[in-house]
């Protein structure tokens, strides 16, 4: 099935007081990871704009053509984006194979007492990889991939359970990540692509 894009206006109204609050506590997180040197063992981590980010995770909700409540975020890095789907009260799970991001991750849920979840494990579902080519990655997928049935560890749903997927990908895995999206999801869901300073594109699987 194809994939389409959307254009949604994202608002610019001012930020319920406990998204600000928490994005402000989230920023400290993520100042102190940087500031310790902690991100020397991770150096391509990046934050993304996370102001942006809820508005867009607040524009889709309210277009209500979502087909259910499970978030899925691709590579959840300290957990923010993941924790400000929990806080517009999706079932919201964080996707992320670098143990010391997933740690911190669940450090800033639990301070905030939010439900969100984060996995240790590759976004990547058995049999799919990115084989690296000269200025992108390609997506190679196993023959029966449109089979469906795709689980990551410790789960109990599988992915083509997820109604809205979320990633803020590198600018080599913009196309794989859709190319991966287009094979796992349903008919219908939806992903948000993050791809830098003002730049938000929303999809659906069609």
């Amino acid at each position: 099935m194809p994939i389409r894009e959307l254009y949604l206006d994202l608002t610019t109204d001012p930020l319920p007081i406990a998204v600000r609050n928490f994005l402000e506590a989230a920023d400290t997180r993520c100042d102190e990871f940087f500031d310790t040197g902690a991100n020397k063992k991770l150096p391509r981590f990046l934050p993304a704009d996370y102001t942006v980010v809820y508005r867009a995770l607040k524009a889709l909700q309210d277009e209500g053509d979502l087909l259910g409540n499970r978030f899925c975020e691709w590579g959840s890095g300290l957990g923010t984006a993941t924790c400000l789907a929990s806080l517009l009260d999706f079932e919201a799970y964080g996707i992320e194979i670098e143990s010391e991001l997933v740690k911190r991750a669940r450090a800033l849920a639990d301070e905030h007492d939010l439900p969100a979840q984060f996995l240790e494990t590759s976004f990547l579902p058995e049999g799919f990889d990115f084989l690296y080519t000269q200025g992108a990655r390609q997506l190679l997928a196993p023959h029966n991939a449109l089979q469906g049935g795709y689980q990551y560890d410790d789960a109990d749903w599988e992915i083509d359970d997820i109604d809205l997927f979320y990633v803020y990908p590198w600018p080599e895995e913009q196309e794989s990540n859709l190319e991966l999206f287009e094979a796992l999801a349903t008919d219908g869901a939806y992903m948000i692509c993050f791809y830098g300073p003002g730049d938000v594109c929303f999809y659906q699987k069609v």
